[in-house]
């Protein structure tokens, strides 16, 4: 660099000297005109310089990015990370643009009346002959681990009518596009978006919103004016990213690309080969967020599974094939399985998730039971039917168990074929419990993590109903569900995310709340869609399966340590009944390491799910969630690895050398030995091969879809916490006490008997920071900016919208008997 920069001062080699300045002398008045050339000469010269400097520092970026992007060479993986952080991830508050959907492919032959019907037809009778099937066949056994994954991924009645309908619609595209030769283009294609069909719409009932209204509406409908039926709302098709990738175009789970004919590996071998065994924990964080994360994932997504006519499971791994299940999709065991091999276990069961209606022609899609919002809806239920079957009716409390000693516990299910409720327990007077989401007993972390929040609701309803005892149940139930909401909300934000995602990104995204309370600037924009996009469920938000260690610490503050294995506290809720049960769950959350976000899991997870304790005298061998993960991805039409890369926009990772820049070279290995090429790589696995962003705990295409998910959370939000206009707005006073939530606040208040508790309690403690500290130090929550007498200032005083807006507030809501259910209307 010298060689090239010291001719410049001196106006020799190849550049020209610097002419001397010529202009008239008043442009620096006071100055000789000597003087003045001189300083024009340097200043002539400084400016040349730089700009030589920039060109050159440019001509370098250039060629560094050229050699990287296209001849794949080699350098520093994290020279990617840093700028696909700076310059693709970090800044940008406006979410990803979706792929738009794919034209039809069949505009050569245009669908006629006649034809359409002619293929619903087709469908209908593919589902009669479905149910037939169906009739002869025998379910997966009671608290078997395929019956215990069935009942983590229960599907509602409402969900089974729209899943028929979806299969009728699914079955309708493939008669078209066999009578009409629709055949698959090379690559990733589909069908693409085809004309209406016509049937009965189970979701045709009139809808007449309230978009003034102050509290949500449980199934999320009537939150965008533009879609008040789709934006968000529970029962309706997961939104696309990027277009799916069926193997047929229209529903046959996703294939190789390969033009040798190659074929993908089974999940099973991926999960061997790859994600394989590792017990390297992340000092720095407790399983209380993947705890919260698990939580959090249930309130927002809930997908629908296939199930026979009456809600039961399907068996998939019968040894005849004549009768095996249409919608069936085992995965394969191969005959040397290391583990799988010690049971002659050779098919491990998986059933598709149902087929969601979309009312036209076209490729599969899945359906969402979850409001996409985060609304609480884990504990009330999205649907008004259950949330009427968790209230009590009286002043605006949730429906609890009280115990012998006093204590609250959620509603009990009696159901003895739920999965969980075992006849030893019953005998003893235990049972499995009730909550808004049908996943509450999926493990007992994320059962004492509902009985938290549902004592939380009533702790909100009964300081309301006590400050002001004039309002009635509905009123109190509802400003305290919409409290309790918001809380959920600000911890994912304030506390969840920026571990997710690292502070420094998090508040790039505009993900951290804005506690600056000068700032008047609205969240909301009508034209963002918050639906949970399909990859974001089937694959990006299952990274915290990851981070699950084998052991559990169940050692109370100042106790003798005890340890449980992950596999033993699935569908195991009992130990909630004893005295500080719900203590020790929460602990036990608190004061365990988690694994590392990346390609490595516990073989509780691999071997061991949903495995059947040893007292039902049944095979002790469980399920691989990771193969469950990838086979589910591919059900779905999930599209490669890089795919994804490039729709972030981030470098591409088309070949093996591309790729070699965004992992390391050991993972990479492991990669080619199984996968035919680059654009086989599933989504999963390549995404959690990616070494973490700087301050973050996984990589950028898992920053990027996850960051985009809650962009859309928050942005597309009618009903967001921290509007600063509508009447669903908090006021000023309201809002500065929920900034004040922290998860420890409400460990604190809802446990039995924790008295101390770190701040954050999702990180571990380090020396100086993040110290234990006592219940009575955390910041309590007022309540008197509730205050009804606080809030009527006289009306004269205020404008008259504000006016008009204070009494809608204030105004009680239907009463218990004039109620309307989802399929009625709502009164402006």
């Amino acid at each position: 660099m010298t060689d090239e920069t010291t001719p410049l001062t001196t106006g020799s080699t190849g550049f020209a000297a610097v002419p001397p300045y010529q202009g008239p002398a008043y442009v620096f008045p006071g100055v000789s005109p000597r003087s003045r050339r001189n300083k024009m000469n340097q200043f002539q010269c400084c400016i040349t310089v730089t700009l030589l400097v920039i060109v050159i520092a440019a001509l370098c970026l250039a060629l560094v990015m050229n050699n990287s992007y296209r001849d794949g060479a080699s350098g520093p993986s994290f020279f990617f990370a840093t700028n696909e952080t700076d310059a693709t991830l970090a800044g940008n508050k406006v979410p990803l643009a979706d792929e738009a959907e794919a034209e039809w492919a069949l505009t050569h032959e245009p669908v006629n009346k006649r034809a359409g019907e002619q293929a619903v037809s087709a469908g209908i009778k593919a589902l009669g002959d479905r149910e037939i099937l169906e009739e002869g066949l025998q379910p997966s056994a009671v608290n078997t681990p395929a019956f215990r994954h069935y009942r983590s991924l229960s599907t509602n009645p409402e969900a089974r009518k729209l899943a028929r309908r979806g299969y009728v619609e699914n079955h309708a595209t493939m008669n078209i596009a066999q009578r009409f030769n629709y055949s698959k283009e090379p690559g990733r294609s589909n069908i693409g978006h085809g004309p209406r069909i016509v049937l009965p719409d189970p979701t045709s009932d009139h809808l007449k919103c309230d978009f003034n209204a102050r509290y949500r509406r449980a199934n999320g409908v009537c939150n965008n004016k533009k879609h008040p039926r789709n934006f968000g709302a529970a029962m309706v098709p997961y939104r696309r990213m990027v277009a799916p990738d069926y193997a047929d175009g229209i529903s046959t789970p996703r294939a190789s690309h390969n033009m040798t004919g190659g074929r993908l590996p089974p999940a099973r071998e991926v999960s061997l080969r790859i994600h394989r065994s590792s017990y390297d924990t992340d000092s720095n964080f407790t399983v209380m967020l993947a705890v919260f994360g698990q939580f959090l994932d249930h309130d927002i997504t809930a997908t629908s599974l296939t199930t026979s006519q009456e809600g039961e499971s399907i068996d998939c791994c019968v040894p005849d094939i004549q009768t095996q299940h249409p919608e069936c999709f085992p995965v394969l065991i191969l005959p040397d399985d290391p583990f799988y091999i010690q049971y002659n276990v050779t098919c491990m069961n998986f059933v598709r998730s149902a087929p969601a209606p979309t009312g036209h022609f076209g490729p599969r899609q899945q359906l969402n039971q979850a409001t996409s919002f985060i609304d609480g809806s884990v504990v009330y239920g999205n649907l008004d039917q259950r949330q009427h079957q968790l209230r009590s009716f009286i002043n605006g409390t949730l429906r609890m168990y009280l115990t012998d000693d006093g204590r609250e516990l959620l509603p009990i299910s009696t159901n003895s074929e739920d999965g969980c409720n075992r006849v030893e327990m019953t005998r003893e007077g235990k049972y499995c419990f009730e909550s808004g989401d049908d996943r509450a007993n999926e493990n007992l972390l994320l059962t004492s993590m509902h009985l938290l929040w549902a004592r939380h609701h009533n702790y909100l309803a009964r300081n309301l109903n006590a400050l002001n005892p004039d309002w009635d149940d509905e009123h109190i139930y509802q400003e305290a569900r919409k409290i309790l909401a918001a809380q959920l909300a600000h911890i994912a934000y304030n506390e969840f995310l920026p571990v997710l995602l690292g502070r420094d990104l998090a508040a790039a995204k505009g993900l951290l709340p804005d506690i600056n309370e000068d700032s008047f600037s609205d969240t909301y924009d009508a034209d963002v869609d918050p639906t949970i996009a399909n990859c974001f469920a089937a694959a990006a938000f299952r990274f915290a399966h990851t981070l699950l260690p084998g052991l559990f610490n169940m050692t109370r503050e100042n106790r003798t340590p005890e340890a449980i294995e992950l596999h033993k506290m699935l569908f195991n809720p009992f130990s909630l009944w004893a005295e500080h049960g719900i203590d020790h769950a929460l602990q036990a959350a608190s004061n365990t390491a988690v694994l590392r976000v990346d390609r490595f899991f516990s073989p509780e997870v691999t071997q061991k799910l949903f495995e059947g304790p040893e007292e039902d005298h049944l095979p002790i061998c469980g399920l691989d969630l990771v193969s469950l993960n990838i086979q589910r991805g591919r059900d779905h039409g999930i599209p490669a690895y890089p795919v994804f890369r490039r729709h972030c926009r981030l470098p591409p990772v088309d070949s093996w050398d591309q790729m070699a820049l965004a992992m390391d070279n050991v993972t990479l290995q492991s990669i080619m030995q199984i996968y035919n090429s680059p654009a086989d790589v599933d989504v999963y696995t390549g995404a959690l091969s990616e070494p973490p962003l700087e301050g973050a705990i996984f990589g950028p295409l898992l920053s990027c879809i996850v960051s985009d998910q809650f962009l859309r959370l928050k942005r597309g939000d009618s009903h967001w916490y921290e509007r600063k206009v509508g009447a669903q707005r908090f006021s000023k006073a309201q809002l500065a006490e929920i900034y004040k939530t922290t998860l420890a606040a409400i460990i604190c208040r809802n446990s039995d008997g924790i008295t101390r508790v770190r701040q954050r309690v999702m990180e571990r403690h380090k020396l100086g920071t993040n110290e234990y500290m006592d219940c009575a130090q955390l910041d309590s929550f007022d309540f008197e900016p509730w205050s009804a007498a606080k809030q009527m200032k006289p009306l004269h005083k205020m404008g008259f919208s504000q006016a008009l807006t204070l009494v809608r507030v204030m105004q009680p809501t239907q009463s218990k008997n004039n109620r309307s259910l989802d399929t009625g209307t709502v009164a402006n």
